[in-house]
């Protein structure tokens, strides 16, 4: 699935150049997959962009504002875009300050549309084993490998 994903970002770079990087991350800021440029911090990176949706959502409650659907940071040299993505999390882009935003979110938005088709058949490990899981307690990965 993470591959899936990943070739989404790709394709979605490679067809808008301005676009510097982007990474798919869940509401937890953990990346699902990214394609950032070279020293960015894949972490940092992730918890930002779960900051920044938890403060938006926030806000947003806060003036009956309805369900978050994008933030927009501008810096004098990059912006960042994040786009939510349905209950998944968002897909967060950096892209030059002065690209033509409004091409750039089109194609944005088709892509959080189709990672939020893709993410959400994820099935969620509950509603495989319902909500007690304490059956998992104390497994481990040398269970499955058999090692000791």
């Amino acid at each position: 699935m993470n591959n899936q994903v990943e070739q989404i970002l790709k394709s979605l770079v490679k067809k808008n150049p301005q676009i510097k990087s982007a990474a798919v991350v869940n509401s937890e800021g953990i990346l699902i997959a990214s394609h950032l440029f070279p020293g960015t911090n894949e972490s940092s990176f992730g918890a930002m962009s779960a900051a920044l949706l938890g403060l938006g959502e926030h806000t947003l409650q806060e003036i009956k504002g309805g369900k978050l659907r994008e933030i927009y940071v501008r810096g004098e040299d990059m912006m960042l875009v994040v786009v939510g993505i349905s209950n998944v999390g968002v897909i967060t882009i950096t892209v030059d300050s002065e690209a033509p935003l409004g091409v750039i979110l089109v194609e944005v938005r088709k892509a959080a549309e189709v990672l939020s088709n893709l993410l959400s058949q994820q099935q969620d490990i509950t509603e495989i084993l319902g909500s007690d899981l304490s059956l998992l307690e104390g497994f481990s990965f040398k269970d499955i490998l058999g090692e000791e």
